[in-house]
């Protein structure tokens, strides 16, 4: 593999990332034979189903905790801490991508090898 095709390769896996699911998937559609970019576009894919999942689960708990007097503000730190650490992993992903790096984060990494991909 020559430089050029290192850089593009690192370019593609850099888009899977960047944007979740819908980088994946193009990478996955446009550049198959690239193996560094497909493993960012699996890993971009389950990062989107860990993102929507925490999302739900931080609106449920803040919906509960706003029910119980007092406890709102609960509710809020949780989202917070959720849309904090997913913000944290997506930078973290962005520059491992561009360091040519295979991270495997625990748990998106788990779960796209449970869902195949």
């Amino acid at each position: 593999m020559n430089a050029t095709s290192g850089d593009e390769e690192k370019l593609w896996a850099f888009i899977a990332w960047l944007i979740p699911l819908i980088g994946g998937v193009l990478v996955l559609l446009l550049k198959p034979n690239y193996n560094y970019a497909k493993h960012w576009a699996y890993l971009s894919i389950a990062f989107f189903i860990v993102a929507i999942v925490a999302s739900i689960v931080a609106s449920i708990i803040s919906l509960i905790t706003s029910l119980i007097p007092f406890m709102g503000f609960l509710g809020v730190v949780i989202s917070a801490v959720f849309g904090a650490l997913l913000l944290v992993v997506w930078i973290l992903g962005i520059l491992k991508s561009l360091n040519r790096v295979y991270w495997n984060p625990p748990i998106i990494y788990d779960l796209a090898r449970r869902l195949g991909l």
